[in-house]
C-alpha cells in the first residue's frame, strides 16, 4: 500500500500520464474534484500540439500537498492563440503545485514557460 506521500505522487504522476500523454483530456473529471475547464484546455492545446509529451522531472510531496516539474515536448501541427500551425519542435518547462485530499485534486496552480513557447513558433 502507498503511504500518503507515495499517493499523493501517483495521483500527480497521472496527470501527465493519462490526461496529457496519453491524450485524455476527459481523465480530468476523475482527477480533479471542480475540474472547471481544465479538460476544455487540455483538448483545445491537444488540437495545436497533438504529438505532445510530458516528463515529470521531479517530484516533492509533503502530506497532502505536492509539486512536480516537468518538461513537455511535441510539435506545433495545429493553430495556437493567433500563430497558424509551424509544423516546429516545441519544448517548454513548468511547475504543478496541487493539493489532493479524498484521491482527488481539490487545488492546484500550473507555471509553465508560455513566452518561450510563442518564441519558438514564431513571436
Amino acid at each position: 500500500m502507498f503511504g500518503k506521500t507515495d499517493g499523493t505522487k501517483e495521483l500527480m504522476r497521472r496527470i501527465y500520464e493519462e490526461m496529457w500523454n496519453k491524450a485524455n483530456p476527459a481523465f480530468a473529471v476523475e482527477l480533479f474534484e471542480r475540474p472547471d475547464g481544465v479538460e476544455k484546455f487540455v483538448s483545445q492545446f491537444l488540437l495545436s500540439f497533438p504529438d505532445l509529451q510530458h516528463s515529470v522531472e521531479e517530484m516533492i510531496a509533503e502530506g497532502e500537498h505536492v509539486a512536480a516539474r516537468f518538461t513537455a515536448r511535441g510539435s506545433h501541427l495545429g493553430a495556437w492563440m493567433n500563430f497558424p500551425a509551424t509544423g516546429r519542435s516545441i519544448q517548454y518547462t513548468g511547475v504543478t503545485w496541487a493539493r489532493i485530499a479524498g484521491g482527488r485534486i481539490i487545488e492546484h496552480h500550473t507555471w509553465w514557460d508560455k513566452a518561450g513557447l510563442i518564441k519558438q513558433i514564431g513571436g
